[in-house]
């Protein structure tokens, strides 16, 4: 009888471990904010400094938000979108341009960016929050 409790055992105590596994996996991936917009605030018109500045965010959210990643954008415009852009200024706070403001589904911040946007920096958080 005590025989057949220890292999009864091995394969029951390997299902619970392969079962735990994934379990935690789930749960982490889970808990994890999703990306559900990314507001960037840029200036077309501007001094030379600032206006350099966001030329090249520009070109930053550009490169990182090609093809299906485009319906994640909101670009906003401070030169052109004044009213609106001061409602995410005011809202997020937003000290700086360009600006870009990672949101959830609830217009929560997940992460944000202002002034020199680093290209890496920016796919990397795309990525983490599964943009």
């Amino acid at each position: 009888m005590e025989e057949f409790f220890i292999m009864v055992r091995k394969p029951v105590f390997a299902f619970l471990m392969i079962l735990a596994v994934v379990l935690s996996n789930t749960i982490s991936l889970a808990g994890q904010p999703k990306l559900a917009q990314a507001v960037y605030l840029t200036m077309t018109q501007a001094c030379g400094c600032i206006l350099d500045r966001c030329k090249a965010g520009d070109w930053v959210v550009e490169k990182v938000f090609e093809g299906p990643k485009q319906g994640l954008l909101l670009r906003i415009d401070y030169s052109t979108e004044k009213p609106k852009a001061l409602e995410y200024i005011k809202k997020y706070r937003i000290a700086m341009a360009p600006a870009i403001i990672f949101l959830d589904a609830q217009g929560s911040e997940l992460w944000r960016a202002m002034g020199e946007l680093d290209l890496n920096q920016v796919q990397g958080k795309l990525r983490e929050f599964g943009g």
